[in-house]
């Protein structure tokens, strides 16, 4: 008796640790957009007030952003500063092809990870703040809809993955 009911309190747990883990895939986006906007913010202010050169300015944001965004922008900076004749653009392109497993985001996302390396280097200062602003703009976007998601799919998870353990036990009981 007290085996079935053991087995039984694993599945549950089980099961509603396995909702607990998709709801935290949510929470992990919105995270991850959100260090995303801060890191571009940090770089603005590094090139428009501090006049920081590009790996320097990419090596000081790494160092107060967590991970994987912090990752990020350190191993573009390593890349850079190993000058191998890349240009920013494909140090940048090299780093998130890197890292793309650790920031687990959607296509459409990654998608403007990867236009922001075309910003990288290009054109005059101005233009650049320009196409970085427009960027933060569609990131801020994209942050609201996962926001929504999260709210929306928070407790649907955790709430499924604790009935679909019990609904388990009940058939197998």
């Amino acid at each position: 008796m007290y085996l079935k009911m053991s087995g039984a309190a694993l599945i549950i747990l089980a099961a509603y640790l396995f909702g607990l883990n998709l709801s935290l895939m949510y929470y992990n986006r919105v995270r991850l957009l959100e260090e995303l906007l801060m890191a571009l913010e940090m770089f603005l202010t590094e090139v428009n007030y501090g006049l920081t050169p590009l790996p320097q300015a990419f090596l000081s944001i790494a160092k107060k952003i967590n991970r994987p965004v912090g990752s990020l922008f350190f191993d573009a900076a390593r890349l850079m500063q190993q000058n191998r004749g890349l240009s920013a653009c494909e140090c940048w392109r090299a780093a998130l092809r890197k890292n793309t497993r650790e920031l687990d985001m959607p296509q459409k996302n990654m998608d403007l990870l990867d236009r922001l390396g075309s910003i990288w280097g290009r054109g005059d200062k101005s233009g650049q703040q320009r196409q970085i602003v427009l960027i933060q703009e569609l990131l801020r976007q994209a942050l609201g809809e996962a926001q929504v998601e999260h709210q929306k799919n928070n407790k649907i998870c955790k709430y499924l993955g604790l009935l679909g353990g019990m609904t388990l036990v009940i058939f197998l009981l």
